[in-house]
């Protein structure tokens, strides 16, 4: 096959069509660094950039741990050029999921900007109506209520809590799922099993009783500790985990509706030992000085 041949003009065009090309590339390529250059330089622009962090909600969270927290969010920069300060493009979702994960004490939280210059950190804390204690009561009665852990009114563990001496908050001793010395961010119980349990204790207390701490063994046993009413024991009523909960109580209730068994637990009460629930539609109790006694609810 023989080869064309190519005139001079034909030549000329196809070069100054690549010489063209090329000078667009170049220009474009300069004007895309430029404006690269530009927008970099502007984000850090102190106008800009965000420089204060406000508040608000937080009663037990140190304001200077949460300061610190969002503006280690808020330094460095996206792809080495745009600052992360930015008010256009600062990284709110991994400030709130930070803040989420660091502080387990706070149930709800909402991060906006507020102007060029700032961002509003709303936090509501999560309210902590018990405590968790760990797995077995303490020998010593001095130390119950020491290492303990805020519980929520659905079993959630979140924080730490200051040493409490005697029954300001009610008290778990409970086996729970992970580390049981570090138990922040787990939860104790099932919310369904801790509404339940809650529900028990409100009954036992419009009987007149007041419950002080929950001990619940390896093998189900629940033990639901009372306050003495003086100087006497901490007595204890008795039931198990497979135990339906507003059974034994209607059959307690039924019991204390009894004039001859209410007047002798409240009237002996210092001495009592515990109160026995496990066994359907009976009641047992025992008195540290007596042997046990029985009253059927039938």
């Amino acid at each position: 096959m023989r080869d064309i041949p190519t005139s001079p003009r034909i030549i000329e065009i196809k070069r100054n069509r690549r010489v063209r090309r090329l000078r667009l590339i170049v220009l474009f390529s300069i004007l895309f660094i430029t404006i690269v250059g530009a927008l970099s330089y502007f984000s850090n622009d102190s106008k800009i950039v965000i420089n204060k962090i406000i508040i608000t909600g937080n009663k037990i969270i140190d304001s200077k741990e949460i300061e610190s927290n969002v503006y280690n969010n808020l330094n460095g920069k996206y792809l080495y050029l745009f600052a992360h300060s930015n008010f256009l493009i600062y990284p709110h979702d991994k400030i709130y999921d930070n803040l989420i994960i660091d502080f387990p004490r706070i149930e709800s939280l909402k991060v906006t900007r507020e102007g060029f210059n700032s961002i509003h950190i709303s936090i509501t804390e999560r309210a902590g109506s018990y405590l968790y204690c760990g797995v077995l009561l303490p020998e010593v009665k001095d130390e119950i209520g020491e290492n303990c852990y805020f519980v929520n009114n659905n079993g959630y563990i979140f924080d730490k809590a200051p040493y409490f001496s005697g029954d300001v908050y009610f008290k778990f001793y409970i086996s729970i799922k992970g580390d049981a010395s570090s138990p922040s961010g787990t939860q104790m119980l099932s919310p369904e099993r801790f509404h339940s349990i809650i529900h028990f204790m409100d009954g036992i207390s419009t009987l007149g009783f007041k419950p002080s701490y929950l001990v619940v063994s390896l093998n189900g046993l629940h033990s639901l500790y009372l306050k003495p009413k003086s100087v006497g024991l901490n007595p204890k009523i008795i039931f198990k985990e497979e135990n339906d909960l507003n059974t034994i109580l209607d059959n307690f209730s039924t019991a204390m509706s009894k004039y001859e068994f209410a007047n002798e637990i409240n009237s002996k009460y210092d001495t009592l030992s515990y109160i026995d629930l496990r066994f359907k539609n009976k009641v047992l109790y025992k008195f540290s000085t007596l042997g046990e006694s029985t009253l059927g609810t039938q």
